[in-house]
């Protein structure tokens, strides 16, 4: 990406907004979801976990001149640095893509033709990203009137499915409550996102648009386990994709049938969030070789999580239940918002002393 290509504070929360909402839309209480340890009451205590990260990645990044988590390139560091963000960012695009292919093989279209929406996606993605950070800032704002449009429609339809004596908050054990409110953290990819996307910034973001942005992304998704417990119930835990399932039971009147308003807010938020971190890769790898960012990287990169993404498909279902646990587990968010920031302010103190 182009140092000339600059956005706004709030265009970059609102596409990181959009790129989060794609996985709070997939959320599922059980297997895939992260297990029995979301609750109401663990997400939100996720909110807080996830401020402290960011306020902690925030501050690392700042040292000398800028605000970046990379030290100054040309180092052996900084190709190590853009080496690692670099798979952190593709781990995600191979993600967001299997979960893409999974969901559109179960509901849409025949397993038989997964490669074709593989390709398909990946190709969409990376022609967004090839408009530049900043034409992917600029459609973020009708993304998001269009996606809060869309939420409401579904929101009507499921108003009369609601069930209140399904709400429960549960207490967890404080091991459980621990593992619940770190998930949160954990597959919140978009926390070093925004750690890499410091520098195409007009000005640094301040420390209350940050936690309104963690605070949105709270919500959001208490929102959305609400809706899935008033309206499913005990049922819901046992279904892949609680969301849509709550959407295709419901129907009044004007729509008897929510499930294209589903789809339509699916496809849009998947290519937002495939977009956004197939920039990242393809901005990375070019760094990486000292070389300027141009299309070739992009499409490079699509072709790797393609390939990437239909060996999970394809591949024993462990692969795929295996990628999901280690990206729980909060290895990539863990290395991407705290890890390489510390090791460069750490680096880049040393070298000022020496």
């Amino acid at each position: 990406m182009e140092e000339t290509n600059k956005i706004s504070v709030s265009q970059l929360f609102i596409l990181l907004f959009l790129s989060r909402a794609f996985s709070l839309v997939a959320y599922s209480p059980a297997g895939k979801g992260g297990g029995g340890d979301l609750t109401l009451i663990t997400t939100a205590l996720s909110g807080v976990v996830q401020l402290l990260a960011l306020a902690a990645g925030l501050y690392l990044c700042r040292r000398g001149t800028g605000v970046s988590p990379f030290i100054t390139p040309g180092s052996g560091f900084f190709r190590l640095q853009s080496g690692l963000y670099w798979l952190c960012c593709l781990v995600v695009c191979v993600y967001t893509a299997v979960n893409f292919i999974a969901f559109m093989t179960a509901v849409v279209y025949d397993h038989r033709h997964g490669w074709l929406v593989a390709v398909t996606f990946v190709a969409a993605g990376a022609l967004a990203a090839c408009q530049g950070l900043e034409g992917l800032a600029r459609g973020g704002g009708i993304l998001a009137v269009l996606l809060g449009l869309g939420c409401a429609v579904i929101a009507l339809g499921l108003w009369r499915q609601y069930d209140w004596l399904n709400f429960t908050l549960r207490l967890l054990p404080p091991g459980d409550t621990i593992q619940g409110a770190c998930h949160g953290l954990a597959m919140n990819g978009e926390l070093f996102a925004l750690l890499l996307l410091l520098p195409y910034l007009r000005q640094a973001p301040k420390a209350l648009p940050c936690a309104g942005w963690v605070g949105s992304l709270t919500l959001a998704a208490g929102a959305v386990q609400l809706m899935t417990m008033l309206a499913l119930g005990s049922y819901g835990a046992m279904k892949p994709f609680p969301v849509f399932t709550a959407v295709t039971s419901a129907g009044f009147r004007s729509f008897q049938r929510l499930d294209p308003v589903f789809l339509v807010i699916w496809v849009t938020l998947g290519l937002v969030k495939l977009s956004v971190f197939l920039s990242l890769a393809s901005g990375l790898s070019a760094g990486l070789f000292f070389r300027p960012w141009g299309g070739r990287w992009v499409w490079g990169n699509g072709l790797v999580v393609v390939v990437l993404a239909l060996v999970l498909w394809t591949g024993p279902e462990g692969w795929m239940d295996q990628l999901h646990r280690w990206l729980a587990a909060g290895t990539v968010t863990f290395v991407g918002v705290l890890l390489l920031p510390l090791a460069g302010k750490l680096l880049d103190k040393r070298r000022k002393e020496g």
